[in-house]
């Protein structure tokens, strides 16, 4: 079009106002074409603006729920931080691919055939020049785009890596403050601050290298072969004046367009590299999923046996052919020194470790053919260190069971002896606890815990060590409450203040993975076995450390 209306210009340069005639079909054509450029663009924009954030949300959210369905042995071995910040990698990076895709890649390669076309009709010879042109600046671009790739996939897991050992100095700053740790903090994370500058600065300078390179091959294949061509033709009259216009204009505007894209490539495929790398907690496989035909959990008695059971976690063998009936209705007291097994016996039962040979079954149930859900449905744990969510007390209260009504959360309340503390907020049940529950005190946050455990009113009951931040006076009351909440139901219990399970039915001493003694309390102290020797060392109460156990 411009050619044409040059060449009608110079035409009629003697008899302007005969021109519109010529000239009206042209620009006619000349304004359709821009309006359905900015009619499309503004139409793509408000399809996107409606596309993406819901493109985002869905991602988000599907990743957010494929990484909390893990088992706890996932998140043991990895940090949270990292694990979010490649779910904000991942829907920030396929915003950034869609953008580099819709503006300037698909535009560049319509932009690229349409000036190849016109090209053709003003001289077949520099649509084919354009066209190779076009081919050699993209193989540029895809030679070096495949080593920023390379760098931008370790780039973003370095700084996943990173971000997670900074959430984790963060969430622990008390310790920082109280050992005055700062400059050790700081030293510790600087390898992978140095790491990610590293990675991120060879990325950079794969593109920067490119462009130099680009830079040179549009001053030698622009600048001196396309317009010395358009020089050489004009002189020799083989072209009229608009065609040059035409070529020039055509060849200039696809130049920065194209020198667009070449930043934009490497934009892209750093984005890819991101994404991808991101993309690889979708792979994690998850080691605690129900199986296709899994049916759901009935609790009728609670009846409990460990048929067989072996396990193993990373080299360490915790149990061997363990076999253990507890009868529906029972409590349970488990005893042991720190790492003897007691507490990867409640997580087994929860299923929150696969078996390595052997079955649980709760009422004859096998608990791996029975739903995840069903299961813990049917159990409520009192932990000894409680996980507390920074939202309302209520919301932490009734996090078991959200339908709860005022009346029953307040009542579960009283019987933890949390409703007291609560009362004192300002707020009161709408207080928010802050983050891991840290506006509370240790014990406030096991009474929440019990509260909780209270009034989700399961079949079977979990303590481990649920009153161990608890004073002595408080601790008299919430064990009345304890008591009563037994009643009926199957009950395991973790203490090492031996005198608050001498009430138990039945008692399951533990050593190294194995249940060396069972009985009453008074039945174990007239073995004078392991049990006895424990009761006997007890200093203030609670069992000595066994040196060379960890826990689980």
């Amino acid at each position: 079009i411009l050619h044409l209306v040059i060449d009608i210009f110079t035409q009629y340069e003697t008899q302007r106002f005969a021109a519109w005639e010529a000239l009206k079909f042209p620009v006619m054509g000349a304004v359709a074409l821009v309006l359905y450029v900015e009619i499309a663009s503004r139409t793509m924009g408000f399809l996107l603006s409606k596309a993406i954030p819901k493109l985002q949300a869905d991602i988000r959210m599907t990743l957010f729920d494929h990484v909390q369905h893990h088992s706890p042995r996932y998140f043991n071995e990895r940090f949270a931080g990292s694990l979010a910040n490649k779910i904000t990698d991942m829907t920030t990076q396929v915003e950034m691919i869609i953008q580099q895709l819709f503006w300037p890649i698909i535009p560049a390669i319509a932009t690229c055939i349409l000036g190849s076309v016109f090209l053709w009709f003003v001289n077949p010879l520099f649509s084919v020049i354009l066209v190779g042109w076009v081919i050699i600046h993209v193989s540029i671009c895809l030679l070096f785009t495949r080593s920023v790739d390379a760098y931008e996939h370790r780039h973003g897991e370095m700084r996943s890596t990173l971000l997670g050992k900074i959430v984790d100095s963060l969430t622990n700053n008390f310790a920082v403050n109280l050992f005055y740790r700062f400059k050790y903090e700081k030293e510790m994370i600087l390898p992978y601050q140095k790491e990610e500058e590293n990675l991120n600065k060879k990325s950079r300078q794969y593109v920067e290298t490119m462009r130099s390179l680009l830079s040179l091959f549009y001053f030698s294949s622009v600048i001196l072969g396309i317009f010395g061509s358009l020089l050489y033709l004009w002189i020799h009259g083989q072209i009229t004046t608009g065609q040059v216009v035409q070529v020039f204009t055509t060849m200039w505007g696809l130049s920065m367009i194209l020198w667009t894209v070449g930043s934009a490539l490497p934009a892209l495929f750093q984005s890819f590299g991101t994404a991808k790398q991101a993309y690889s907690i979708m792979l994690d496989p998850q080691d605690l999923q129900d199986k296709p035909e899994a049916s759901e959990l009935k609790v009728t008695k609670g009846e409990i046996i460990f048929d067989q059971v072996s396990f193993r976690y990373g080299e360490k063998s915790l149990f061997e052919n363990k076999q253990v009936r507890i009868n529906g209705g029972e409590r349970i007291g488990l005893v042991g020194y720190t790492g003897a097994g007691k507490s990867t016996f409640i997580n087994l039962i929860l299923r929150f470790f696969p078996l390595s040979k052997g079955k649980i079954l709760i009422d004859g149930q096998e608990i791996a053919d029975v739903t995840l859900k069903s299961l813990r449905s049917q159990i409520a744990l009192i932990p000894q260190d409680p996980v507390l969510f920074h939202r309302t007390l209520k919301e932490n209260i009734c996090y078991g069971r959200p339908v709860s009504t005022e009346e029953e959360i307040i009542h579960a309340s009283k019987l933890a002896h949390c409703h007291e503390f609560i009362q004192n907020f300002p707020q009161g049940y709408q207080t928010k606890v802050g983050e891991r529950g840290t506006k509370l005190s240790g014990g406030e946050k096991q009474r929440i815990a019990i509260a909780r455990a209270i009034l989700k009113n399961a079949p079977i009951l979990i303590l481990d060590e649920a009153t161990s931040s608890l004073d002595s006076v408080t601790e008299h009351y919430i064990q009345e409450s304890l008591h009563m909440l037994m009643h009926n139901r199957t009950t395991i219990v973790i203490a090492h203040r031996l005198s608050t399970l001498s009430q138990m039915d039945r008692l399951l001493v533990f050593d190294q993975g194995k249940i060396v003694e069972e009985g009453t309390h008074e039945s174990l102290l007239s073995k004078r076995g392991l049990y006895s020797q424990l009761w006997n060392m007890q200093i203030g109460g609670f069992l000595p450390n066994k040196e060379g156990y960890e826990p689980l």
